[in-house]
């Protein structure tokens, strides 16, 4: 009986030093897991992830290189890491998300807040507040008076696919037939055309379309309003806690403000 006690007292004893190193094993090597503000510094490269959308985010024609918001205030985050190189990865707005968590870049900006995408990144502190509404032709304009007259069969909305425009579209209007598309532009472009009666987006784009397409208006009120912040892989608060001491400072010394004037926008657009 003594010989058997002694066997199951070391089997227990054993289990709890295998849990034991298990656990701290695993918190180990969590520890040990770099963050990208520390690669960022090793390699002097910060990968950015980015799709088309205007006034953010454009390919231009003539440089070959993205220009917009986005990418002075990339260029703003690279001299403030230490003059770091910007690495540009071409992606889109479904798959923007999992991009981040498979490491295929460091950081995008911006993203709207949303609770889907909320599952899978990090936000930083928000950059811009704006409406998400609707644009339609002037002409339309006695027949879509308010956005209940957009949620009603037979109209045609179109939006870009995996945003909080879509999203939000989605969550609140059943009635109306939704066409998505993978870019800013294609949307615009249908409702333009004639394929859909309303486009739906923010506000930063709505500022940009008007300007380009004078036909057009938007329907007084909102019904959504989105936080663009940068985005990053979940769980790296090293980098998180320092993006947002770097987002503070271009609040206060007004670069942000400059960028956005720049662009003809602002920190809060709205269009009550």
């Amino acid at each position: 009986m003594k010989r058997k006690g002694l066997f199951e007292a070391a089997t227990i004893f054993g289990l709890i030093i295998c849990l034991f190193f298990c656990v701290w094993g695993g918190s180990f090597a969590a520890a040990q897991e770099e963050s990208a503000l520390q690669r960022i510094k090793r390699t002097g490269v910060i990968r950015v992830g980015w799709a088309l959308f205007f006034p953010w985010m454009r390919l231009d024609e003539k440089t070959n290189k993205v220009v917009g918001m986005s990418a002075d205030l990339y260029e703003e985050l690279a001299r403030a890491l230490g003059n770091v190189k910007i690495e540009w990865v071409a992606d889109n707005w479904v798959t923007i998300p999992s991009g981040l968590q498979a490491n295929k870049f460091d950081i995008i900006c911006p993203l709207g807040i949303t609770f889907e995408r909320a599952m899978v990144v990090d936000y930083t502190e928000p950059l811009m507040r704006e409406a998400i509404l609707f644009l339609i032709k002037k002409k339309d304009a006695t027949r879509f008076k308010t956005m209940e007259d957009i949620d009603k069969p037979g109209v045609k909305v179109s939006t870009t696919l995996g945003t909080n425009s879509d999203l939000y579209l989605t969550r609140l209007f059943k009635k109306p037939e939704i066409i998505r598309f993978k870019s800013v532009p294609e949307g615009l472009m249908a409702m333009t055309l004639g394929k859909a009666d309303a486009w739906a987006s923010v506000g930063s784009s709505m500022v940009d379309a008007l300007k380009l397409h004078p036909e057009t208006t938007v329907i007084k009120g909102h019904y959504g309003v989105g936080k663009n912040c940068m985005a990053i892989k979940q769980g790296d608060q090293i980098f998180l806690n320092w993006l947002n001491l770097f987002i503070s400072d271009m609040k206060e010394t007004g670069t942000l403000d400059r960028i956005f004037q720049k662009y003809g926008s602002k920190g809060e657009i709205f269009f009550d």
